[in-house]
């Protein structure tokens, strides 16, 4: 704990008004030794933190540049998607998510919860639920290429349920990515559908997904509404990242009903 205090310490330490700094300085501002800020700052320098610019000085390393655009990518999206969240559950009152794809692993950006007597509980994709197991796992294995399909394929080739056969595979990733859409049923709750449209950034890239999860019996009384109700919410979330913000998109109360 003593050594994750002194590592924010040193981070903490540059600033735009004060980018570099030397080992001297470092161990003045901290109050050790400069062999124990040499210590701290070779530490970070090995895991991208920082870097040694010339002999004895040091900025931010690319990993803090890149963990600066995750936050700002990751803020961006909560202040835009969670209003639109909140209208849907308000408009038709099932469960809704945005997620992101983070390494392997399916991660809840924002979640809100239906109102309606019989809903899905918002922990539905808590846990570590296989991509392969839900739709909208599978939207975001279709955004993120044939490399990471390939290779999730090999870290999950004796899945309990399995994967699709790999004769379909590829047809079916390219045809969801075409159409940044995904519905079906949950792999191990049958009686719970998913319904996930892409989210895309400023250069149409899909990396994040907003997505229902409703009971089976609503989703196939009206599927078609259910898909245009999400893919209006992610085209609005989208518009929010990309050009600030957007109309309210009307409900498509002609199709959506209380079935």
């Amino acid at each position: 704990m003593r050594s994750l205090r002194k590592t924010g310490q040193v981070l903490r330490l540059f600033s735009a008004v004060a980018p570099e700094w030397s080992l001297t300085e470092i161990a003045r501002e901290l109050g050790v030794s400069t062999s124990g800020a040499f210590d701290l700052a070779d530490g970070l320098t090995r895991i991208g933190l920082l870097q040694r610019v010339t002999r004895g000085r040091y900025r931010l390393g690319p990993l803090a540049a890149t963990l600066g655009r995750v936050l700002n990518d990751s803020s961006a999206l909560v202040a835009a998607s969670r209003p639109v969240l909140e209208g849907l559950v308000a408009d038709y009152g099932e469960t809704g998510f945005v997620t992101v794809l983070d390494g392997g692993r399916l991660t809840v950006v924002e979640s809100v919860e239906g109102t309606r007597a019989l809903r899905v509980a918002a922990d539905v994709l808590k846990g570590a639920m296989p991509l392969h197991e839900t739709p909208t796992g599978m939207l975001h294995l279709a955004a993120a290429g044939e490399a990471r399909q390939a290779d999730y394929a090999v870290q999950h080739a004796e899945a309990r349920p399995p994967m699709l056969p790999p004769g379909r595979r590829a047809e079916a990733y390219a045809s969801m990515a075409a159409a940044g859409f995904a519905a079906g049923e949950l792999a191990r709750e049958r009686d719970i559908a998913a319904v996930a449209a892409s989210i895309r950034n400023h250069a149409g890239e899909a990396f994040a997904a907003v997505s229902l999860y409703v009971p089976r019996t609503r989703h196939e009384a009206q599927p078609r509404a259910f898909r245009t109700i999400v893919t209006e919410a992610a085209q609005r979330i989208t518009a929010e990242l990309c050009d600030g913000p957007s109309r309210k998109l009307p409900r498509p109360v002609a199709e959506y009903g209380e079935a």
